[in-house]
């Protein structure tokens, strides 16, 4: 008989053990399932606070430049659009257009031909001129900036 109680003794308390560790995980899911059934709507509000109200782009007027070292014989056509953050930036983004225009105007005639030309310089562009648009308003807004028109003649 001792030897029967110190045979079923170890496994009475290895199944125990995984028993109760199951009760545990199974009442947290469920009174975290109920404290989220019970606060849905604040949490909802709360991140949905967090997301940008509505994102937009801007197209930007088309840009005529000579490049550096062409001596007026080649010049690049550029047009770019902005996928901003928020829709409240398009109105900064036209308070302060002739200063983002110049700013780009200068970045980019400041690059050669063979420059211009190449991909992994218009990536460093993007970038640029990216930058150049979120200082001119003051905010993180240009999610990215695409070329709609890279023309260089």
């Amino acid at each position: 008989m001792a030897r029967f109680k110190r045979i079923m003794k170890p496994n009475f308390l290895k199944a125990g053990k995984y028993f109760l560790g199951l009760v545990v995980i199974v009442s947290q899911v469920f009174l975290a399932y109920q404290i989220i059934d019970m606060n849905y709507e604040r949490i909802y509000a709360f991140v949905s606070g967090l997301m940008p109200e509505q994102s937009a782009s801007y197209q930007l007027e088309e840009l005529v430049v000579n490049p550096s070292g062409s001596n007026g014989q080649r010049y690049l056509v550029v047009e770019i659009s902005l996928d901003l953050k928020d829709r409240r930036h398009i109105e900064l983004i036209q308070n302060q257009q002739q200063r983002i225009k110049h700013e780009m105007n200068e970045v980019l005639s400041s690059r050669t031909v063979d420059q211009l030309t190449q991909l992994e310089v218009r990536e460093q562009l993007r970038e640029e001129l990216t930058d150049i648009v979120n200082q001119a308003i003051g905010r993180g807004s240009v999610r990215n900036l695409y070329y709609t028109r890279y023309v260089m003649q």
